[in-house]
């Protein structure tokens, strides 16, 4: 019988008869895919014929129902290629556009008004336009309400939906905006983080010009609360190679640092978890599953993800709870599974996946919900193919992560809490022994400087100090994070090390735990038993915005007492130094601040990067670059500009930078709704640098209190003049022939006015050489007698 229908369904497709074609081949071939495969795998002729019942479906219209198809049974056999290589079918991963299509940008909101204008500006100021942006309000109780109504009023891209009484979960409002979303690309950003001004321009450009269902990018910035930043980044071998272990797995099981095809989402009702945490799970198992073409950029850094504290709000759910999310976010992968028939292979990776979330909970998980937990845990993976989970761990690297599973498999709940504990001790200690492995290197013959902290990633003044201490001296040098800053780094490099350097004396202590000042003391004090000479340099004299002045005070005087040299920036520094800390003047060291050279590479022509901003090359430019902060008096300039801009066209002003009081972001966006003003709050990547001071007329630092200024050296040394305070060290670096200096804001004014009509000194850019010659690394590090030690004639530069 099922013979007779497929010679008559073929006899009809030679004909041309493919409606009466199509009827006779859905009779033959089964509807359900894992049917379907294991009729195909049987014979190579039937994958042939079942070709013309697709090409039936595309002469017919049906692309719906063809597209699907070319979805799932790719999905159900990745090894299978045969069907998805056929010619001529309408496949849903043709060739894309590489121009703008509209993507639908989805913020959850629940009382996070201290950071939602920072995110809202974030996605705002994306250099790719074609957006909706959907806000949804999950019943927050703070200001989040009137945050989100100003910016939907400034901007009709905003659409915005309300929930008077909070779901209590984050999947909801996520879904809720998935169902009104019109965009042909979705992604995802949480209302506490923010985004690089060119993320979604590259990830958007990357999905369409292949038509992709997922973009990845190649990782984020991870921001901690003590104003840390640390790079994650991705590993993509074998997520689209169905031959290896690794086979769509990926390191981010995350939803917000890719897009995805909405018409694949809404093609199998793909939608977020509605349990109080884990809600990323079952979207991101069937979004993998079935996504067929699949792109990466791993150059592309641009989300900001915010660790206000060490633990997220998922840890502190699984502190404090049983984790019955955790539970139910994989029973109902496991539902998803059996309903929608999926690949046998694919059940593999969904254990995989599983058995790190559990064991991370049981790591985590309060003493007293372990029991009932682990008992859990274990029933769950007894079930997981341990074979495949071996050779993902394999493949991965991570045998001790199938050594836990194991454990779990043959232990009780007390031999498994024993075993973890140890594992935690142990980590502890290796952590430890890696927190006294320097994060930068250089070996000399002369024994040399340990420094602390070590800033190398956001902080270029470090890298070109050292490397201009080496080549002047010769020394060995190693820089370390502050918390390295230990007897055991002592007794570890004494004899080898013969200074200690300090920078940034709030690293050392700490107002909530005492502890930390006073292992600060007992480090540097056994250091000086030890032989160790302590340096620090003065970056500044206290903090411009202590929580405790009077005990900040105490906490760097009991630092100091114990300092030998001090390195100022200028005299300014050094008598302000020996006023409030009664330093010794004799050992107190002028070394400016040195100029940046090329380390943020070529500038590029004015024309050309003032075009990426949409800014006439006839205007006149004002910027505003580092971070910003209260003290920093960002409104004194903005009330100057506003003035100017009230009598003239022709100005524009850029403010770019990390916006770190976060209360200031609604004034500071509100203020800056002018199309003369561009806007670009977040961490500004080092290859972007250049082309803001390229597009610059004049660098504006309006600073209300300073000491010294990396923004003024930095501007400098890319021969952009400087409009500053005269306060601190500026005086003694902002000559007339490269800025211009202001006693009070009202004169700030006056000279942004005169500049704008021309009035001003010509600041050419031969003007910068004798700058750029004294200010330069090499000569500023001359300074330092006390480390002059004659050094041999032949040594070799190493870098690490």
């Amino acid at each position: 019988m099922l013979e007779s229908e497929l010679r008559l369904a073929n006899d009809a497709f030679s004909k041309q008869r493919f409606k009466l074609a199509l009827a006779h081949y859905e009779n033959f071939f089964p509807s359900k895919v894992s049917e379907l495969a294991d009729m195909l795998s049987e014979s190579q002729v039937l994958t042939h014929i079942y070709r013309n019942y697709l090409f039936c479906l595309k002469a017919l219209g049906r692309n719906e129902q063809l597209t699907r198809f070319l979805y799932e049974y790719p999905a159900y056999s990745p090894l299978d290629t045969i069907l998805r290589k056929t010619n001529g079918l309408l496949a849903h991963n043709q060739c894309g556009r590489s121009d703008d299509a509209l993507l639908s940008i989805i913020v959850p909101v629940y009382n996070s008004g201290k950071y939602l204008d920072h995110c809202i500006q974030s996605i705002r100021s994306q250099s790719y336009k074609n957006f909706e942006l959907i806000l949804v309000n999950d019943g927050s109780t703070d200001d989040s309400a009137d945050i989100i109504s100003r910016h939907a009023v400034e901007d009709s891209r905003i659409v915005t939906i309300t929930n008077e009484v909070a779901s209590g979960n984050p999947g909801t409002p996520r879904n809720q905006a998935l169902a009104i979303a019109t965009g042909e690309y979705v992604g995802f950003v949480d209302s506490d983080d923010w985004i690089n001004s060119d993320f979604y321009k590259t990830l958007m450009t990357l999905a369409m010009d292949s038509s992709a269902d997922i973009a990845f990018s190649g990782g984020f910035y991870n921001h901690m609360s003590d104003g840390r930043v640390s790079q994650r980044t991705y590993t993509t071998v074998g997520f689209d190679d169905p031959t290896s272990p690794r086979f769509k797995t990926h390191d981010s099981f995350m939803i917000w640092d890719k897009v995805f095809k909405r018409s694949l989402l809404e093609m199998f009702n793909i939608r977020l978890g509605e349990t109080k945490a884990a809600v990323d799970v079952p979207f991101i198992f069937s979004a993998y599953y079935y996504a067929s073409n699949i792109v990466f950029d791993d150059n592309l850094v641009g989300y900001n993800y915010r660790r206000e504290t060490e633990s997220s709000v998922t840890v502190a759910h699984r502190k404090s709870s049983n984790c019955e999310f955790e539970f139910q976010a994989f029973e109902a992968v496991k539902d998803w599974a059996t309903q929608q028939d999926i690949g046998q292979y694919y059940y593999s990776i969904i254990d995989i996946k599983l058995v790190s979330s559990l064991m991370y909970t049981l790591k985590i998980v309060n003493d007293i919900y372990f029991d009932s937990v682990f008992e859990r845990v274990k029933t769950l993976f007894e079930s997981v193919n341990s074979n495949d989970l071996k050779q993902y761990c394999k493949a991965s690297r991570k045998w001790w992560q199938f050594r836990e599973f194991q454990v779990v498999l043959e232990k009780s709940a007390i031999e498994v809490k024993r075993f973890l504990e140890e594992k935690k001790r142990v980590a502890e200690e290796k952590a430890f022994a890696k927190l006294i492995e320097p994060r930068f290197k250089m070996s000399g013959e002369n024994p040399g400087v340990l420094f602390f902290p070590c800033w190398m990633v956001n902080n270029p003044y470090q890298k070109m100090f050292y490397e201009s201490l080496y080549d002047e001296y010769g020394l060995s040098i190693e820089g370390y994070a502050p918390k390295a800053l230990s007897t055991a780094l002592i007794d570890k490099k004494k004899g080898e090390f013969k200074y200690i350097h300090l920078h940034w004396l709030h690293n050392f202590f700490d107002f909530e735990d005492d502890t930390v000042i006073e292992d600060t003391i007992t480090s540097l004090s056994y250091a000086k038993e030890n032989g160790f000479e302590i340096i620090y340099t003065a970056h500044n004299i206290s903090s411009h915005d202590s929580k405790d002045s009077v005990k900040e005070k105490l906490n760097r005087s009991r630092i100091l007492d114990l300092v030998d040299h001090s390195i100022v920036h200028g005299n300014f520094a050094k008598s302000l130094l020996v006023e409030e800390f009664s330093v010794d003047p004799q050992s107190t060291h002028i070394v400016p601040h040195g100029t940046y050279g090329n380390f943020y590479g070529t500038m590029p022509a004015k024309e050309m990067a003032r075009e990426q901003f949409n800014i006439p090359d006839s205007a006149t430019v004002f910027l505003f670059f580092g971070n910003i902060k209260g003290y920093k008096g960002i409104f004194n300039l903005l009330s100057a500009f506003n003035k100017l801009r009230a009598e003239r066209d022709d100005v524009y002003l850029i403010i770019a930078g990390r916006v770190l009081d976060e209360e200031i972001m609604p004034k500071l966006v509100s203020e800056c709704d002018d199309r003369n003003i561009v806007f670009r709050p977040g961490f500004i990547q080092n290859e972007e640098v250049a082309t803001y001071f390229a597009c610059a007329d004049l660098c504006v630092l309006p600073y209300e209190a300073v000491l010294t200024s990396g923004a003024a050296m930095l501007s400098l040394s890319l021969r952009c003049p400087v409009l500053a305070p005269s306060i601190g060290v500026l005086p003694e670096i902002v000559t007339d022939n490269i800025g211009m200096l202001f006693k009070d804001f009202e004169e700030m004014e006056l000279k942004l006015s005169l500049f704008a009509d021309g009035k001003s000194p010509i600041f050419d850019a031969s003007n910068f050489d004798e700058f750029l010659h004294s200010y330069s690394w090499p000569n500023v590090v001359k300074n330092l007698p006390f480390l002059r030690v004659p050094a041999p004639l032949n040594y070799v530069k190493k870098s690490i």
